[in-house]
C-alpha cells in the first residue's frame, strides 16, 4: 500500500516544537517533509533563567542554534514570525513570505507575555521571562546593590509560573546573604495562592510546610491570596490598599497565546490558548495538533483570587511525544491511538533556592497522586545544575 507524501509544518521551536520535530524526522525518516516555522532560530532553556539576573548564567549557556540541527536532519526551518491560519484551507500566513502549506500542523506557540493589564507592571517590574528582559533585570540588580532597600517578588494573578516566583525569591535571599545586606533589603513575597507551596495545582505534598519554615528561617514577609492594583515606583498596591514599600521588584505575570492564535477567529479561548483532547488533536480539525504552553489546561480548584497552572517543559515535551505518534499512526494507517491528560504525567520538578532546593515527584501531575514526595537539601540544588547540563547536551545533539 502507497502512502501520499504528506507535509508537515510545526509552528514554534522550543520545548514542544523542537522535540515534535526531532520525533517525527526520527519516526517518518525522508518519507515525509517537515518543515518549522518560527521568528528566532534560538531554543531557549528557561528554568536557568532564574540564575541569569545574578550573573550565574549567560545566553550561550542557556541557548543553543537550532538550524544546523534541522539543516543536517533535513528539516526545513524558515525563520519569520507566524500572524494567522487559515484552518479550512491549511494555510500557515507569515509576516514578509508567501503562506505555507500542510497535511498536517502541529501548534507550538508558546505563550506570549501580558504586561499590561495591571497598571505599573511593565514600566516598574522587572521581568525574567526572556534572554532580554532577563538581561534589563541583571543590570537593575546591579544598580540595586550599589543601592539597596526593601525587595519584592509577585506572583501576579493570573500567572501559572509560581515555581519559578519561588526560585527567585529564595535566590535573591542568597544573593542578599552573600553581599551582606540582608539587614538593608527585606524580602517580601505577593501571591495569588491562596497558601504557601499552592504552585496553581492546589499543593503538593508537604510543600506547604517547607515554605512555611523557609519562609520564617529566613524572614521573608509575604501576602498570600491578594491581588495587585497596581505598581508603583516605590512599591506594590494591593486590592486590600496596602502598599508594600519596594526599590527593586520583580513580577511574574500572567501569560496569553501566542498573537498568531489570538489573530485567528475560533481557535484560542478569549486568552488564546488552544482547547484539544487528551491526544492533543484539535477536536474541530483532527489535522491540527496543539501542544505545549499553546495548550489550554484548566486549573484544578477555583481560587479566590486567579491561579494559571504551570505548563513547564516536561509536559510540553510529553505532549510533542504524543502528538507525533497520533500523526505518525495516521499517515501510517496505524489502528494505534495515543493519549495522555496533562493531569496524567508525572509531576517532575527541582525547585532551586541559591545553595539548596527541593526535588518534587509525583505520579500526576494534578491531584489526586498515589505516590507524591519532595526531597529538600543542598543535593537538589546541583541536581538542578546538573540536569541542565544534561538537558542542554541531548539537546544540542538532538536528543529528545
Amino acid at each position: 500500500m502507497s502512502i501520499t507524501r504528506k507535509h508537515i509544518v510545526i509552528v514554534g521551536t522550543n520545548f514542544a516544537g523542537y522535540t515534535a520535530a526531532l520525533e517525527l524526522k526520527e519516526m517518518l525518516g525522508d518519507q515525509h517533509d517537515i518543515t518549522v516555522i518560527s521568528p528566532t532560530h534560538q531554543f531557549l532553556f528557561y528554568p536557568s533563567l532564574i540564575w541569569f539576573p545574578f550573573g550565574l548564567r549567560d545566553e550561550k549557556d542557556i541557548t543553543f542554534d537550532v538550524r544546523p540541527i534541522y539543516q543536517s536532519h533535513g528539516i526545513t526551518f524558515i525563520e519569520k514570525a507566524a500572524t494567522h491560519f487559515d484552518l479550512n484551507n491549511r494555510l500557515v500566513h507569515l509576516e514578509g513570505h508567501d503562506p505555507v502549506s500542510y497535511d498536517y500542523l502541529v501548534i507550538a506557540t508558546g505563550f506570549s507575555v501580558d504586561y499590561d493589564y495591571v497598571p505599573g507592571l511593565r514600566e516598574y517590574a522587572h521581568s525574567i521571562i526572556g534572554i532580554a528582559e532577563a538581561t534589563k533585570t541583571r543590570e537593575a540588580w546591579q544598580r540595586f546593590l550599589q543601592n539597596p532597600g526593601p525587595a519584592v517578588v509577585v506572583s501576579v494573578q493570573g500567572t501559572g509560573c509560581f515555581g519559578a516566583a519561588y526560585e527567585i525569591l529564595f535566590n535573591m535571599r542568597y544573593q542578599l546573604a552573600k553581599h551582606h545586606l540582608r539587614e538593608k533589603s527585606p524580602l517580601t513575597y505577593i501571591t495569588a495562592e491562596p497558601y504557601p507551596a499552592h504552585f496553581g495545582i492546589g499543593g503538593f505534598g508537604n510543600a506547604q510546610k517547607m515554605c512555611e519554615q523557609l519562609f520564617k528561617f529566613y524572614h521573608i514577609d509575604s501576602r498570600f491570596n491578594v491581588s495587585v492594583q497596581s505598581f508603583e515606583p516605590d512599591g506594590v498596591v494591593l486590592n486590600t490598599s496596602e502598599k508594600i514599600s519596594s526599590v527593586f521588584t520583580i513580577a511574574i505575570p500572567r501569560f496569553k497565546g501566542a498573537q498568531c492564535v489570538r489573530n485567528t477567529p475560533g481557535l484560542g479561548n478569549e486568552m488564546g490558548f488552544i482547547e484539544v483532547g487528551n491526544d492533543y488533536r484539535h477536536k474541530q480539525y483532527p489535522e491540527v495538533y496543539v501542544v505545549g504552553a499553546a495548550v489550554d489546561v484548566k486549573p484544578p480548584e477555583k481560587t479566590e483570587v486567579p491561579c494559571g497552572v504551570p505548563k513547564t517543559g516536561y509536559p510540553s515535551e510529553q505532549m510533542a511525544k504524543i502528538a507525533a505518534k497520533n500523526i505518525v499512526a495516521d499517515i501510517k494507517q496505524l489502528p494505534k491511538h495515543y493519549e495522555e491528560a496533562f493531569a496524567d504525567m508525572n509531576a517532575l520538578c527541582i525547585m532551586d533556592t541559591g545553595n539548596m532546593g527541593m526535588m518534587i515527584v509525583g505520579d500526576h501531575m494534578l491531584a489526586p497522586r498515589a505516590h507524591e514526595f519532595i526531597i529538600p537539601g543542598p543535593e537538589a540544588h546541583w541536581a538542578k545544575v546538573a540536569f541542565e547540563k544534561y538537558f542542554m547536551f541531548t539537546r544540542r545533539h538532538a536528543i529528545v
